[in-house]
């Protein structure tokens, strides 16, 4: 569970053949290598891109379900606003 902060940013990746390799790799390198996939280091971890933390916690909260392909609840939305 995350709880966003602003100027933190959330990062995707796809679901891993083997959680022990990703993590392997991921506690290796910096945030900044993923962005720039340096040494292809983004490809092999399955990064998918960022969502940066604004001010709005709901803001994020739907641009995450919309980078993870999930539908919109409009219902919790409505209820959360």
């Amino acid at each position: 569970m995350e709880t966003p902060q602003l100027g933190y940013a959330t990062y995707l990746f796809s679901k891993p053949q083997s959680i022990e390799a990703f993590l392997a790799t991921y506690t290796a390198v910096t945030k900044e290598a993923i962005r720039q996939n340096r040494a292809n280091v983004a490809e092999r971890l399955g990064f998918l891109g960022r969502v940066v933390h604004g001010s709005n916690p709901k803001i994020w909260m739907r641009t995450l379900k919309q980078r993870l392909g999930e539908a919109a609840d409009y219902a919790e939305e409505v209820a959360t606003d």
